[in-house]
């Protein structure tokens, strides 16, 4: 099959969405399928060496300070239409997947899909969202105005990363949009056998890792109001933040609590050093603190690892045939009550048969679930089905 993956967000950039488009492209590529990706202009980009063609289009960087650093807009330029209706027409795709929806790119991508009388298929991974009242309340307006009238619309299928995702959809959109939901995981970033190979050292309990940018949608501050509770127990553990830091919350809080020698950010580091990280930690944190709350890439990484997960998300997030369980596979929390999150995370340190039954039971769970090749197949038997209605 030829695809033409249509995507705002692409190496260098370091996001998940970044590094799902570009994981998902080279395992279609890896199965035989050939892919050509289109993105946005980067002038970080010093050579684009992926077994796949990479076109890029020129866009006017606007970074939203505290909110959006990575955002580009493209469809300001005529050009730019006729720079992907050409790309589109010579490579000669069976279908155009459009990655995540809320980016201007999509709009030229409508129009070669239109153009050339293809299928668009639309894969959502992040929900436009906030914790501050106003600013949610215009985003979900603009959300239901602009993509729910303009782009939606246009979409064969809307492909939700989780149950989550599709949650935000319904809830956000039009029945006539959300029935197009069709819900497939997403994958590890890079190569599975880096983090499968690790072998855990579940004796060492010295270092918990965040991961993940700092935003309000992931504050950071329950994580270190549990860390502060835990330290009393362990006086001599410390607490790793690995991501852009947009707010300064969890900075002032761990000030502010006595303990910003224990809490260490380190910024945005490279993939080989947050392996390393996740190595070094007993245990790994992912609290969402938005209205809908996901695993998250970098969470599915310490899963294979074997590396136990704290983190706030429903059991059923993928469907009722994919579950994740509370003090089997997953340390789940509320993201509310500190004490009930400490109370387990203490039971776990203090039992390592546990540690290790909690870390190689996430692991499964990623090998079973969300592996590339069971993503990417779900995503061809979906393609067919769409080119044959078609038909």
């Amino acid at each position: 099959m030829n695809i033409v993956i249509v995507t705002g967000m692409f190496p260098p950039i370091r996001t998940g969405t970044s590094f799902f488009s570009k994981n998902l492209a080279e395992t279609f590529v890896r199965q035989g399928h050939k892919v050509s990706v289109v993105t946005v202009k980067n002038d970080l980009v010093v050579m684009d060496d992926y077994p796949f063609e990479v076109k890029r289009i020129p866009a006017v960087f606007v970074p939203l300070k505290n909110f959006f650093k990575h955002l580009r807009f493209c469809s300001f330029s005529l050009n730019n239409y006729i720079k992907i209706n050409n790309i589109v027409k010579k490579f000669k795709p069976d279908i155009i997947l459009l990655i995540n929806h809320y980016l201007d790119i999509a709009f030229p991508a409508i129009y070669a899909a239109r153009k050339n009388s293809l299928p668009l298929v639309v894969s959502v991974g992040t929900q436009l969202q906030s914790n501050r009242k106003i600013r949610n309340k215009l985003l979900r307006i603009l959300d239901r105005t602009i993509v729910g009238n303009l782009i939606f619309p246009f979409a064969k299928k809307i492909i939700s990363w989780d149950k989550e995702i599709e949650r935000y959809i319904n809830e956000t959109h039009t029945v006539r949009n959300s029935r197009k939901s069709y819900i497939i995981p997403y994958g590890v970033n890079g190569e599975p056998g880096i983090y499968e190979r690790h072998i855990h050292d579940y004796d060492k309990i010295d270092q918990i890792v965040g991961i993940g940018a700092v935003i309000d949608q992931r504050n950071y501050l329950h994580a270190v109001k549990v860390f502060s509770e835990v330290l009393k127990y362990y006086p001599n553990m410390v607490f790793k933040i690995i991501g852009h830091e947009y707010i300064d919350k969890p900075r002032l809080l761990a000030k502010n609590l006595g303990i910003e020698n224990n809490v260490v950010f380190m910024g945005e580091i490279s993939n080989n050093e947050i392996i390393d990280e996740i190595g070094k930690s007993f245990f790994g944190i992912n609290i969402a603190t938005g209205y809908y709350a996901g695993l998250g890439t970098a969470s599915i990484e310490i899963m294979l690892m074997g590396v136990p997960l704290v983190a706030k998300v429903p059991e059923d997030l993928f469907g009722s045939d994919a579950r994740l369980k509370d003090m089997e596979n997953i340390i789940y929390t509320n993201g509310v009550d500190v004490q009930d999150t400490v109370s387990k995370i203490v039971k776990v340190i203090d039992n390592k048969p546990l540690r290790m039954k909690i870390g190689q039971m996430g692991k499964q769970f990623v090998q079973e679930f969300m592996n590339w090749d069971f993503v990417s197949q779900k995503y061809i038997e979906l393609f067919n089905n769409v080119i044959n209605e078609k038909k």
